[in-house]
């Protein structure tokens, strides 16, 4: 397992949850009965506009949206050297 941080850049601030989604040329931990290594060109064709992080793969479940505006539920993605960079901002329900 992967462990998650909520942060915040300080007091009065919006908390925010950042990571790699997948990072590149790197084997992942077991997976069931497999492991996996991802090339640093698997996102070149990616559609990357209208991306929802979900809370454990449950679409009824959703933290944020990169076609989100303003800061709650703001979602942003960057393909980085190291990989699939993300950072989400609290969704206030």
């Amino acid at each position: 397992t992967t462990p998650i941080e909520i942060r915040s850049d300080g007091e009065g601030q919006s908390e925010y949850v950042e990571g790699y989604a997948l990072k590149f040329e790197k084997w992942s931990e077991r997976l069931g009965w497999f492991k996996e290594i991802i090339s640093r060109n698997a996102l070149e064709s990616t559609d990357l506009s209208n991306v929802i992080a979900l809370f454990n793969h449950r679409e009824d479940f959703p933290l944020a949206r990169n076609t989100v505006s303003g800061e709650s539920g703001r979602f942003e993605l960057v393909i980085a050297a190291i990989g699939f960079k993300l950072c989400f901002f609290n969704y206030e329900t």
